[in-house]
């Protein structure tokens, strides 16, 4: 009896463990502006990151902490597949990040100007030290200086860290991504 019983316990632990994963909607621009919405989470082994895309046409694309505005080689990138119609209402287009680890992951809009403008995102960002608001800091200082006199400033972004690696799978109107 004591053996059929822990056998049926241990057949049904992954189902119990799937089970209690959550999933974490996150809207991508839309009404909010250039923003992702919430701006971060703190997310779960086997927990699921849902983008959903809204108007015009944004990326999740991930950087480091030190380069919030570079993408990571070999690093998830939506690339600008999601463009959607401002007039829009429904049908958005998703995309999802299947949460391997607690690491931090940090993630920016490649879109020109957006990322410099605040559009980043994280996930399991540090409470101290690199914290989600360092990340964005960081990024809003990469934001080209005003000028009256009409003169342009270039600026350096440092690549991020090459080693590194990842892959996408697609499917008609989303993606899903482990990392």
């Amino acid at each position: 009896m004591f053996t059929k019983t822990f056998a049926s316990i241990i057949a049904v632990l992954p189902f119990v463990a799937q089970a209690q994963a959550k999933v974490w909607d996150v809207t991508v621009g839309g009404s909010a502006g250039l923003v992702y919405t919430p701006p971060f989470v703190n997310a779960a082994v086997n927990d699921t990151v849902h983008f959903t895309f809204n108007a015009k046409n944004h990326t999740v694309t991930q950087s480091s902490f030190d380069a919030p505005c570079s993408p990571l080689l070999g690093g998830v990138n939506t690339g600008f597949n999601f463009p959607v119609d401002p007039s829009a209402t429904s049908g958005f287009p998703t995309f999802d990040i299947l949460v391997q680890n607690t690491e931090p992951f940090w993630i920016h809009c490649e879109q020109t100007g957006h990322c410099p403008m605040g559009m980043v995102f994280a996930i399991n960002p540090p409470a101290t030290g690199n914290t989600f608001d360092a990340f964005k800091a960081k990024a809003l200082a990469l934001a080209p200086a005003s000028s009256t006199d009409g003169t342009m400033t270039a600026t350096t972004i440092k690549a991020a860290d090459p080693t590194k690696k990842s892959s996408a799978k697609w499917s008609k109107r989303s993606l899903m991504r482990q990392y």
